[in-house]
């Protein structure tokens, strides 16, 4: 018994851009057989930003993140092989290095100087060196051939702090940002490379006490001027390869022809956001120093074609099998009262609903300037708000979904209207354009980003899961401010009346509804993530709110 199969062509979007010219980057460096750094790590993340990688492998490793257990280096001749074949074969726009022996830095220089300076390759140095005892690749002997022979050559150099020191010939305490500005420039000088980029990673800053944060130094010296990037610092151990890949992204950016500054930025939020995403690849017991996730924002191909409407391969990918739904504990049976009630939930739930900025209209305390910038927020929320129910419009099943969810769209634009009429008739706005030239706060930019980035990545459950907070959240508020409003002010009081109208309770009600038809349909092994996303945007909405407390003039 056979079946024949019909493969499908490309999607059609896709062929627009065949033969694409795609930005190239090899990288010379030491092979990591576990994956998480090295060459393997470098392609990985080549790939991940579209770019086509080359490689030259210095050594063979046998490591893991446990250890590093044997290195085999790759003869000179062999490394100046690959060299002169990819530079003469292949189109190269940048190279990456990493770990190099002193004859590896040789091979490099010889064949980097031997083409003319106007189609060189950028040179982006990531200076791996090694302090472990007994490795061929420690000692002074290293240092000296990368400073003489090939940091002079590059575009960018990018040491840790450790490896800052070594290059720059002395240790010395770092005690505030004038002493990273120093090392920098102290390793600028004694490596002839205009561009250094001093990694923090290994002096996490302290923020009064509370959440760290690491800053990292990008010394441009051609505009003798600091770039300083300021980020979170993970509370994890799983940091295995982050310096290659950091390397690698920058180098990848720059193929794509970002400017140095906009490359190195766009390699720290990578780095970050792949070491805070993470992955689990280890063995259970291996606890520490495990790899990173290069592809947390790679597409996997076949769920893509599963979605093609001319797939017809059904007798090798078969459609999976509908689980039976997520069951909800006893005497629960609303899933957004399971949601609500939930652990993870229920605090960023009960700070939202029972937030003082209701309570603030409610009694007519709240200053009319805080009340104005709200209203300006939550209109150019609710912009990003319909947008996102169009989206799951486009993302649900069935026709009448589709419809309850454009009906939402034309309610939204309600609210959209009455915004405009508060600012009109109480705040004096004339302008037509005014709403359309409103400046978004730090918490909306925030909120906004989460719903694009839900509404770009996730499902139609996820998005509704992620939209039905606020309409839910906005009609608790008023429950329990219900008998405690006191404001005789109309402004105050035409707002509280839209979110205790009988309209507004049968929306709530439509909502409850399709959030059972989630819990339906949404893999029951993953409801989790629908806590999460629900806790999320519970903790977004009370932050919305704090935004307009603290509203200052």
């Amino acid at each position: 018994m056979s079946s024949t199969v019909i493969v499908n062509t490309p999607p059609p979007y896709l062929t627009l851009s065949s033969a694409e010219r795609l930005p190239t980057v090899m990288t010379v460096a030491g092979s990591d057989c576990s994956g998480g750094a090295g060459v393997e790590a470098d392609v990985k993340t080549v790939t991940a930003h579209r770019c086509y990688a080359l490689t030259c492998v210095t050594a063979l490793t046998v490591q893991t993140p446990v250890s590093v257990f044997n290195v085999q280096v790759t003869p000179k001749d062999v490394v100046s092989q690959i060299l002169e074949v990819n530079l003469r074969d292949m189109r190269c726009d940048v190279i990456k290095t990493g770990m190099l022996t002193p004859e590896a830095v040789d091979a490099l220089s010889e064949a980097v100087t031997a083409l003319p300076v106007s189609s060189r390759p950028l040179l982006v140095v990531d200076p791996v060196l090694v302090a472990t005892s007994g490795s061929p690749l420690a000692g002074d002997e290293l240092v000296q051939v990368l400073t003489t022979k090939l940091t002079p050559l590059a575009t960018l150099l990018t040491p840790n702090i450790p490896e800052a020191f070594k290059l720059a010939g002395s240790e010395r305490p770092i005690e505030s940002m004038d002493d990273l500005y120093q090392l920098a420039r102290d390793v600028r000088d004694r490596c002839k490379c205009q561009n250094v980029l001093v990694k923090g990673g290994h002096i996490p800053w302290n923020n009064n006490g509370s959440t760290r944060y690491i800053t990292d130094v990008l010394l441009l010296g051609a505009e003798d001027r600091f770039v300083v990037y300021k980020g979170r610092c993970t509370e994890t151990t799983h940091t295995h390869g982050t310096g290659c890949t950091l390397g690698s992204a920058i180098a990848s950016n720059l193929a794509r022809g970002y400017s140095l500054a906009q490359a190195v930025y766009g390699g720290i939020e990578y780095v970050q956001s792949a070491v805070a995403i993470g992955c689990e690849v280890t063995a259970p017991e291996v606890k520490s120093n495990g790899p990173i996730n290069h592809v947390y924002a790679v597409d996997v191909p076949l769920e893509k074609m599963l979605t093609d409407d001319t797939f017809t391969a059904d007798a090798v990918v078969k459609s999976a099998a509908i689980p039976s739904p997520f069951t909800l504990p006893s005497g629960t049976t609303l899933f957004t009262d399971y949601l609500r009630n939930h652990p993870a939930v229920k605090p960023h739930w009960d700070s939202y609903v029972q937030h003082p900025f209701v309570a603030a209209i409610a009694d007519g305390s709240l200053d009319k300037r805080k009340f104005q910038f709200f209203v300006e927020q939550d209109y150019a929320y609710l912009v990003d708000y319909a947008r996102v129910h169009c989206i799951v419009a486009s993302k649900i099943p069935t026709l009448s979904d589709m419809e309850k969810e454009l009906k939402m769209v034309m309610g939204v634009r309600t609210e959209m209207d009455n915004h405009r009429r508060r600012l009109h008739d109480q705040f004096g706005v004339t302008d037509e354009t005014y709403v359309d030239n409103i400046a978004k706060g730090t918490a909306l930019r925030n909120y906004a980003r989460y719903f694009n980035d839900v509404a770009l990545r996730g499902n139609w459950q996820e998005l509704i899961a992620a939209l039905t907070p606020c309409l839910m959240g906005y009609g608790y508020a008023l429950y329990h401010i219900e008998d405690k409003i006191t404001t005789k002010d109309p402004v105050y009081l035409d707002w509280l009346e839209v979110y205790s109208s009988s309209d507004y309770r049968q929306a709530m009600a439509d909502g409850e509804k399709l959030m059972q038809h989630v819990l339906l349909t949404y893999p029951p092994e993953k409801i989790e993530t629908l806590v999460k996303i629900y806790a999320d945007v519970c903790e977004l909405e009370t932050k919305f709110w704090d935004a307009a407390m603290e509203f200052q003039q």
